[in-house]
């Protein structure tokens, strides 16, 4: 059941290997190669966003595998597109720096 006041942040929406259709929600040079839930966590942390990770979702899509989700808190200020890309900048970022 989904809980509301949180957006649903899956890896998925940021893997550069995936077109539009198949579930990147973000711009292929904001994509990256690959993602996990950990690093998008460390994005919410820096951005001081509100979050809660949950391993056992799966992605609709991709029902097969289990990658997870991060729930983050809906802010008044921002829409889901402008988090999402808010995000994907920092984990570009932190993959630049090393963190995995």
């Amino acid at each position: 059941m989904r809980k509301s006041g949180n957006y649903y942040i899956y890896p998925a929406y940021f893997e550069a290997n995936r077109t539009r259709q198949s579930g990147r929600r973000v711009p292929k040079k904001l994509a990256l190669p690959t993602v996990n839930t950990g690093i998008i966590a460390k994005a919410a942390q820096r951005l001081s966003l509100e979050y809660k990770v949950e391993s056992h979702v799966r992605y609709p899509s991709s029902w097969w595998t289990t990658a997870g989700v991060v729930l983050i808190k809906k802010q008044p200020d921002m829409s889901k597109t402008q988090l999402l890309k808010e995000l994907a900048k920092v984990m570009k970022t932190l993959k630049a720096a090393g963190v995995k």
